[in-house]
C-alpha cells in the first residue's frame, strides 16, 4: 500500500477498546508479508455463504448468522445424553442468543425454523420427556459447516503455510470441529469479535454490506490505498437478494459517516477511508488468528504416536 497509510496507526485504539491476550499473536498474524494474500481470498471464499439465502437475510444480519451457527453446533455437540435439558432446543438456543446480544427470541426461533425447512436441521422430541424437542444438523449441514471449515484453514494457510491446517486436518479428521468446539467457548467467555470495531458496524448490519466491505477493502488492496475502486454492485445485489439501490445506499451512508473519503458512483469512485482499512484488517487478523490460536490449541493436546507436534 502506498504511504502515508500505516496498518499499525491504530493499534492502540484497537487495544484500548477491548483488551485481550490475543492482541500480540492478532497483529503478528496481520503483519506478516503473506497477510494481505488472504483478503481477497476471503471475499471470495464467503461469497456462497452469503448467496441466495433471501429469507435468512430478513432474520439475521450476515455477520451474526455465523455465530449463531457455531452456538448451534455448540450446543448439539455438548449434549448431554443423560439430561433431556441440554443440547439443541428452542429454549437453549434462545437463552444463548439473548446471553450474546445476537438474537432476540423470536428471530433465533425463525432462525431455527428456516435451518429446518432448509434441510439442515431434523427435530426430533426426547423420549423421556415429550415436550422438549431437540434439533440435530443434518449431513448436509455438516457438509456445509466442513467446507467452511476448510476454507477457514486455506486461509490461514495462505498467510501461515507453514502452520500446515489442510495437511494436518487430513490426518486429524476432528480438527474443524474442535476448532470450533474451543472457539465458541471463548465466545461464550466473552469474546467478542465485533466490538474493537465499531467502524464496520454500518456494514456488517445492513444485508449485503458485509460482501460490498469486504470486495472493497480486497480491491483497496490490490490497487493501493488510496486510489478509487470499483466492486460489481449489481452481482452482490443478486447474491444478497437486495436491491441494487438499496447497496448504493449503503455505500452512501457510509460516505456521510465519514468512512469512505469520496462520494461513491454506484460501485466505482470507492475511496474507503484508513480507519475503516485498518478497522477490517484487523479485525480478519483477530477473527482468522483466533480460529489459528484455537486449532493449534487442538493440535497440541493431539500427540498419539507419530502425530506431527506444533
Amino acid at each position: 500500500m502506498n504511504d502515508p497509510f500505516r496498518i499499525d496507526a491504530q493499534d492502540a485504539e484497537f487495544v484500548a477498546r477491548v483488551p485481550s491476550e490475543d492482541w500480540p499473536a492478532v497483529f503478528a498474524f496481520r503483519d506478516r508479508a503473506t497477510f494481505p494474500n488472504c483478503v481477497g481470498l476471503y471475499a471470495e471464499f464467503m461469497v456462497p455463504y452469503f448467496s441466495y439465502n433471501f429469507v435468512l437475510n430478513k432474520v439475521v444480519g450476515e455477520l451474526w448468522r455465523f455465530l449463531m451457527l457455531v452456538f448451534a453446533l455448540h450446543l448439539y455437540d455438548t449434549r448431554d445424553p443423560d439430561d433431556p435439558h441440554s443440547g439443541l432446543t428452542i429454549g437453549n438456543f434462545q437463552k444463548l442468543c439473548a446471553r450474546q446480544g445476537i438474537a432476540s427470541n423470536g428471530r433465533a426461533l425463525a432462525y431455527l425454523h428456516i435451518m429446518q425447512m432448509g434441510g439442515y436441521l431434523t427435530r426430533s422430541r426426547s423420549p423421556v420427556h415429550g415436550r422438549i424437542v431437540h434439533y440435530a444438523p443434518t449431513p448436509a449441514f455438516i457438509a456445509t459447516v466442513e467446507g467452511w471449515n476448510d476454507g477457514v484453514f486455506q486461509l490461514i494457510d495462505a498467510v501461515v503455510p507453514e502452520d500446515r491446517m489442510m495437511p494436518r486436518r487430513a490426518d486429524y479428521p476432528d480438527l474443524g470441529k474442535e476448532m470450533r468446539r474451543r472457539s465458541a467457548e471463548r465466545l461464550l467467555g466473552g469474546w467478542d469479535p465485533v466490538a474493537p470495531f465499531p467502524e464496520m458496524e454500518l456494514f456488517s448490519s445492513s444485508d449485503g454490506g458485509w460482501m460490498v466491505l469486504s470486495f472493497m477493502v480486497a480491491e483497496t488492496l490490490k490497487h493501493g490505498f488510496g486510489q478509487p475502486v470499483a466492486i460489481d454492485l449489481e452481482g452482490l445485489s443478486k447474491q444478497a437478494g437486495v436491491s441494487r439501490s438499496h447497496l448504493r445506499r449503503v455505500l452512501e451512508s457510509a460516505y456521510k459517516a465519514g468512512l469512505l473519503e469520496a462520494p461513491p458512483r454506484n460501485g466505482a469512485n470507492l475511496m474507503p477511508s484508513a480507519t475503516l482499512v485498518r478497522a477490517f484488517l484487523a479485525w480478519l487478523a483477530s477473527y482468522l488468528g483466533s480460529y489459528r490460536l484455537r486449532t493449534l490449541e487442538a493440535l497440541a493436546a493431539w500427540r498419539p504416536e507419530g502425530a506431527p507436534t506444533v
